[in-house]
């Protein structure tokens, strides 16, 4: 994609370990290319403004040749003005004793408030990514309140999953990253996630002339789904280095573009028109993307599991999203 003149980006939860880990991948040109320019617009909340005031410092102190300013701010109506890119990593989290539906309306209460707000400040062009768990309904959410943003503009975080289905296969494939192709994971950020390689492609070869269905079906699918959660309970900390990734990779590949012969997972906002997934549907599909436009593969053909596996992420996500 041509370079901007100047990329605004808006971050939230900007103080986090995960925000910590993003700036360098972007200050370094590792997400819109190494000579596109950018401007940070950071949000916090306001008993968290000082930590970030020193962020602010490191960042500044990294000397990236390719950042122009940092504000950091905890008014929302500040970090979102004009913004061409707005990544959503702040999020109310879960706590001991919390209930689920306690969480889901607690975040829907924050990004209905956020949404009005990103739908009067940032420009109409604005790209989201939504990492906040829960993403896809905090996505959903968010873009319901966004009126003059095209729906086609936001998405939530599915590449984290992507990824650990990638690397996965080439472990125990024995084989490197770039030998797989056409992953795809169905559904929501959750336990409900499905990763399908019915169509993948390992070193040239369909994946189930390498594994057996029985792996690809069970074993596979588990290792994926319960990933996050290993991490967390061996490190006692969520997956920041690989999650800092995953919103690289996931931003990366929106503006430069999928390879011809791949594409990649987006957690998208249904139109109606693919997989029988309901109009306004935050649900991870497979997308090809170029010139930070995305667009649904929407032809992969879906056999009896696959179709199982799909309805049973969608009733969660209807059931989270109504």
């Amino acid at each position: 994609m041509q370079n901007l003149e100047e990329l605004k980006i808006a971050i939230t939860g900007a103080a986090g370990n995960l925000a910590s880990a993003f700036y360098p991948l972007l200050g370094s040109g590792q997400v819109f290319g190494s000579t596109q320019k950018f401007s940070l617009q950071l949000l916090e909340l306001p008993e968290k403004l000082q930590e970030l005031e020193g962020i602010k410092m490191q960042i500044q102190d990294c000397a990236f040749p390719l950042l122009n300013n940092v504000i950091v701010s905890s008014d929302p109506a500040v970090a979102f003005k004009d913004a061409d890119v707005a990544i959503f990593l702040g999020a109310m989290p879960r706590k001991p004793g919390m209930e689920r539906s306690d969480l889901l309306q607690m975040n829907k209460e924050i990004f209905i408030q956020q949404g009005q707000i990103l739908n009067e400040q940032a420009k109409t062009t604005v790209k989201v990514l939504v990492v906040a768990n829960p993403s896809n309904t905090n996505c959903a959410t968010l873009a319901q309140q966004c009126i003059k943003i095209p729906q086609q503009n936001f998405t939530s975080l599915m590449q984290l999953d992507h990824n650990r289905c990638v690397s996965t296969l080439a472990r125990e494939a024995n084989t490197t990253i770039d030998q797989i192709k056409r992953v795809i994971i169905w559904g929501n950020h959750s336990l409900t996630q499905y990763p399908d390689m019915t169509h993948s492609i390992i070193n040239g070869k369909q994946a189930s002339e390498t594994f057996s269905k029985d792996f690809l079906r069970n074993a596979l699918i588990q290792q994926v789904q319960q990933r996050g959660g290993q991490i967390l309970q061996l490190s006692r900390g969520a997956s920041t280095i690989s999650g800092a990734i995953a919103v690289k990779d996931h931003l990366r590949t929106w503006f430069l573009g999928t390879s011809e012969d791949n594409w990649t997972s987006f957690g998208v906002i249904s139109d109606g028109n693919h997989y029988g997934i309901p109009k306004g549907i935050c649900f991870s599909l497979p997308v090809t993307c170029k010139d930070f436009e995305f667009k649904v593969v929407g032809d992969v053909e879906l056999d009896d599991f696959s179709k199982q596996r799909i309805q049973l992420s969608l009733v969660e996500l209807q059931k989270e999203q109504q």
